[in-house]
């Protein structure tokens, strides 16, 4: 059965670098990160009206930028923070958009070269946003995705519709 969805993925915001003896994992966002996401969240319009489930990095960075952009989200949300989303790569993401089942969309909050990763993997039909996105996509960048797949042979593609930058 073929299935389309609506996915958003959102870059965690500018980040401080690590202080000695901090982990990865503890970077804060600096001052830049915290206007960029509170940029991101007044453009984004409506575009977050009909996400249901944020799936999150664990990471201080991205549980940061989400808490920021929040206010563009409806008020009933099913968050889920999931380590996989910082540790284990695309394969993470995919399971994430495999597991939600709707109904609304999903937002998926996490880090790059892994944001890069998945959305020129299954992103394969041009569009003026994957032109957009092909120099890299940036902190505090909103992508929506449709999402085209067949749960019978774990095949997925996706058109990439709409990039918004802080």
């Amino acid at each position: 059965m073929t299935v389309v969805r609506t996915v958003h993925i959102l870059r965690h915001a500018h980040s401080s670098w690590a202080v000695p003896g901090q982990r990865d994992h503890q970077r804060a966002l600096d001052d830049r990160g915290r206007e960029d996401a509170a940029r991101l969240a007044a453009h984004l319009g409506g575009r977050g009206a009909s996400v249901a489930r944020v799936a999150c990095s664990t990471a201080v960075r991205a549980r940061q930028t989400l808490d920021i952009v929040r206010g563009a989200l409806p008020d009933a949300l099913d968050i889920r923070f999931d380590d996989d989303l910082y540790a284990l790569g695309p394969a993470a993401y995919e399971a994430q958009i495999r597991a939600f089942g709707g109904p609304g969309d999903l937002l998926l909050v996490g880090h790059n070269p892994t944001i890069e990763q998945l959305v020129f993997a299954l992103c394969t039909r041009e569009t003026p946003a994957l032109r957009l996105a092909r120099p890299g996509i940036g902190t505090a960048h909103w992508l929506t995705l449709e999402i085209e797949g067949d749960a019978l042979d774990g095949a997925m593609r996706a058109t990439l519709q709409d990039i918004v930058r802080p």
